[in-house]
């Protein structure tokens, strides 16, 4: 056969015969260099020899993802879901149940009876790891089926009703309630804010004076102080400020108050009344006090510079240095 032109066998681009032809000595010159990559390895690079992990091995790295008590936990819920319906539904082999909605019911069943062994109610953080642990599990089964999420398919919303008012039952029986602190009367409150030692007129007195804002305002724990930037509070177009919390400690209780870890919730400061100085005023006062090169931490150290200028410069002040602070206890020596 006459070998063709290259512009002859571009010329005749609707010919199977020539594309093919093309696509192959494409595919020899890309073998070429593969081929000379090959070689220039063979010669520059000692052999080396290598052990496959056997399958136990894989198993081993595999398993070792989960923690131990996590699995332990789902089979735990896992064993107790079972033997809910063995009992109440003996002709249902959850094993092989694939029915989302016929799940549903079940769950649906299990929150409102579920509970420990020794017939005591379940605490209500303890029901809702439960279903996470039974929504692993079918997240599992369901892998080669189709998605399963108890916490967002359309098919378990009944459930996620069923386990927000079960959880709030079981916080108002004294298994899953939160134990409110020992709040600053509004008598305690005004003697504080009106303590010398609060001023905002001095940088000691303006640092304690939004610590107790922020402290008011967020109800935060003690070590979450530490945590608290100042890109955290965002100016609302009011006048107040939202700050981002990372760690909580209000709880409405029941499932919808469970914090989600796509979200990040928000406090709100509102602004302060007309002709008052409160809250945001100090807030601001205080942001519009750091200096350039600040960290990103909100409570910085004060300090002064050469010239006796009274700076906030960025280290944390030394009442936050790795201590819980009891924030009723710290106010209280100013009343």
């Amino acid at each position: 056969m006459v070998s063709k032109k290259a512009s002859e066998l571009l010329n005749s681009s609707n010919d199977t015969v020539t594309i093919n032809e093309l696509k192959g000595r494409l595919t020899h010159l890309e073998n070429n260099q593969l081929s000379e990559i090959h070689k220039s390895l063979s010669k520059s690079s000692n052999k080396e020899t290598f052990d496959r992990p056997c399958i136990e091995t894989l198993q081993k790295y595999v398993s070792s993802a989960k923690p131990k008590n996590t699995n332990k936990n789902t089979r735990l819920w896992v064993s107790r879901f079972e033997s809910f319906v063995n009992d109440t539904q003996p002709n249902i082999d959850l094993m092989t149940l694939y029915d989302k909605k016929a799940i549903a019911m079940l769950l649906c069943e299990f929150i409102i009876v579920i509970q420990t062994k020794d017939k005591k109610e379940y605490k209500a953080n303890s029901l809702y790891n439960g279903i996470c642990a039974i929504n692993r599990f079918y997240q599992e089964i369901f892998k080669d089926r189709e998605p399963f999420n108890i916490h967002e398919d359309f098919e378990f919303r009944i459930v996620r009703d069923t386990l927000h008012t079960r959880m709030i039952e079981l916080e108002e029986i004294n298994n899953g309630e939160y134990n409110g602190a020992d709040p600053l009367t509004d008598e305690e409150m005004v003697k504080i804010f009106e303590h010398p030692d609060i001023s905002s007129n001095s940088p000691d007195g303006l640092l304690r004076r939004v610590f107790l804002w922020v402290g008011c305002c967020t109800a935060r724990r003690g070590g979450s102080y530490h945590s608290i930037m100042a890109s955290h509070f965002k100016k609302r177009d009011d006048g107040g400020y939202n700050i981002v919390t990372i760690h909580d400690k209000t709880h409405q209780g029941g499932y919808y108050h469970q914090t989600n870890s796509n979200q990040q919730p928000v406090h709100i400061i509102p602004p302060d009344e007309p002709g008052t100085y409160g809250a945001c005023h100090d807030i601001r006062k205080y942001l519009s006090l750091r200096p350039n090169n600040a960290e990103e931490n909100f409570f910085l150290r004060i300090n002064k510079d050469i010239k006796g200028t009274i700076l906030y410069d960025f280290f944390l002040y030394n009442i936050f240095n790795n201590k819980l602070i009891n924030f009723n206890i710290l106010f209280r020596k100013l009343v």
